[in-house]
């Protein structure tokens, strides 16, 4: 199943290939997937490092097939695609889009309520998505495309589904089929009840199906309600497309196959301890990658620039690997311009974390001062670690951090648009952040980033599949690792602070990429 590319760049032959030459590795990964698929392969799968060119392949193979999806998890990743190739069709959440009937966004607009006006033939939204549903490639992102093509039926099979971050695949899924009962929700439509006092996964999943004929008869009064007014008010037409899309996975709940669900329940102490909502989630998504993803395509390609372990990454979508190919492209970087530097710092676990807080400090102070007229990022791991720098480090004006996730873009679009040498330190931007050449000369990785086994599902699936949990962990340090060189000119220098790194490495030799392990060497 595995392939390994190596090559120098020559001039496209493919009058679809973007570009007028093409990257080391880009010719023979395109010329392995068509021949995968012409074996018969319904999966491709590439692995491609930063800078190997990932979108000029997958825009190239969607040319060539009959019409095509390309998904990409971020909103920001649709608009470069976009920018970089005007033939595809872009649409995205309604949200993103301004209602012209009322002051508020396409998302709350009278048209989900039913209601038209002569002014919805000019909605922004309405034009994407048609350009969208007419182009030959469409550029959406998953959660879009999953609720679209899953339940508002515009959307139809195409021959080519092209996932862009594909080792995110797993994650889109597991957001999109998880169910969430709130009582706020069922309050508003005029559903009152307590949860029953049980923790036993068949009664709840039980209980929330007996909710069904009730959510049901409130959406009917609802739409019922709408078809009386003239305009609908944007709360009303928000509240039917949420009763909608609960009524929908409630139903999903019932009658899904046995996945494994785990049940969580969530306590509001301003009601007196009273559990506001429970929420459901599969162990595992493989049971619904073909259902809600796979069958819309005849074929797929999956791009990453960290697949790793193609067999655990093909498990956790429920690929048969005989119906895949797996092509890995080299990396083109100089490992002499990307060094990693194990520190060994501190040793950061549950247990010890308080205690080792000031040595993360104080070394960081020091790195700040190595390099203090350059740019750079820290990632921080968790919000704990990241308010205990702040009040720590003597870094002035150059820190630029977020408390929440609302106010991670701020913080990035401050950090790219500074004069000064400033430096980001974040929990979350471990990937999707292009910190290209001057952004970022250095970086630190505080900790090795294990997923929150005090997540219950996380913790679950851990259990299911122990490989996962190291591949997942692997995914997370090789992304926070490539913010920062982005082309083979670019250059950075990494540290990596935990004392476990160095033991964590050589347990994963045969997962970690052969590029990664040449920028450790490049420290010795």
């Amino acid at each position: 199943m595995d392939s390994s590319l190596t090559s120098s760049p020559t001039s496209p032959e493919s009058t679809h290939f973007p570009y007028a030459a093409y990257r080391p590795g880009q010719r023979e990964a395109l010329d392995a997937a068509r021949s995968a698929y012409a074996r018969g392969k319904r999966f491709v799968v590439i692995e491609a490092p930063t800078g190997a060119g990932k979108s000029g392949i997958a825009v190239t193979l969607a040319r060539e097939a009959k019409q095509a999806y390309i998904l990409t998890a971020q909103k920001i990743l649709q608009d470069q695609y976009i920018r970089d190739f005007p033939d595809l069709a872009v649409v995205k959440g309604r949200s993103n889009y301004p209602c012209l009937v009322m002051d508020t966004h396409a998302g709350a607009a009278p048209c989900l309520a039913g209601k038209k006006f002569p002014a919805c033939d000019d909605c922004t939204y309405l034009i994407a998505k048609d350009d969208a549903l007419h182009a030959s490639i469409a550029t959406l992102n998953y959660p879009y495309f999953m609720g679209e093509i899953n339940h508002a039926g515009a959307f139809q099979k195409r021959d080519l589904l092209v996932l862009d971050e594909a080792h995110n695949t797993e994650e889109m899924l597991m957001r999109f089929v998880e169910v969430s009962i709130a009582k706020n929700t069922f309050a508003r439509a005029g559903i009152e009840f307590d949860f029953p006092q049980t923790t036993d996964l068949e009664d709840r999943i039980a209980f929330v199906s007996s909710l069904i004929p009730d959510a049901i008869r409130a959406l009917t009064k609802l739409e019922e309600q709408i078809k009386t007014l003239e305009a609908p008010p944007p709360d009303l037409s928000v509240h039917k497309n949420e009763l909608e899309n609960l009524v929908r996975r409630m139903i999903m709940l019932r009658d899904a196959p046995d996945a494994g669900w785990i049940a969580e329940q969530s306590e509001d102490v301003s009601f007196d301890g009273a559990v506001q909502w429970w929420k459901f989630r599969p162990i595992m998504v493989a049971a619904f990658a073909e259902e809600f993803l796979f069958r819309h395509s005849s074929r797929v390609l999956m791009l990453s620039a960290t697949i790793l372990d193609a067999e655990t990454f093909l498990r956790a979508l429920g690929i048969d690997p005989a119906d895949a190919a797996f092509i890995r492209v080299p990396s083109s970087f100089p490992p002499q311009n990307r060094p990693i530097y194990p520190l060994n710092i501190a040793r950061l676990n549950r247990d010890t974390l308080e205690a080792e807080l000031p040595k993360l400090s104080a070394v960081i102070a020091k790195l700040l001062e190595k390099h203090k007229g350059e740019k750079g990022i820290i990632h921080a791991h968790s919000y704990k670690i990241l308010r205990y720098l702040v009040s720590t480090l003597p870094a002035g004006k150059r820190l630029i951090y977020h408390y929440d996730s609302a106010s991670r873009e701020d913080a990035l679009e401050r950090h790219l648009t500074s004069s000064l040498p400033t430096v980001l330190l974040t929990p979350s931007m471990t990937e999707g952040v292009d910190l290209a050449d001057d952004q970022a000369r250095w970086q630190v990785i505080v900790k090795v980033p294990y997923p929150y086994l005090g997540d219950p599902q996380v913790n679950a699936r851990r259990l299911a599949d122990p490989s996962w949990y190291e591949w997942r962990t692997a995914l997370r340090i090789v992304q926070a690792y490539g913010r920062a060189v982005r082309s083979s000119e670019d250059h950075a220098t990494t540290y990596v602070l935990d004392s476990m790194f160095p033991m964590w490495v050589s347990r994963q030799q045969k997962r970690l990429p052969k590029w990664f392990l040449e920028a450790i060497a490049q420290s010795r």
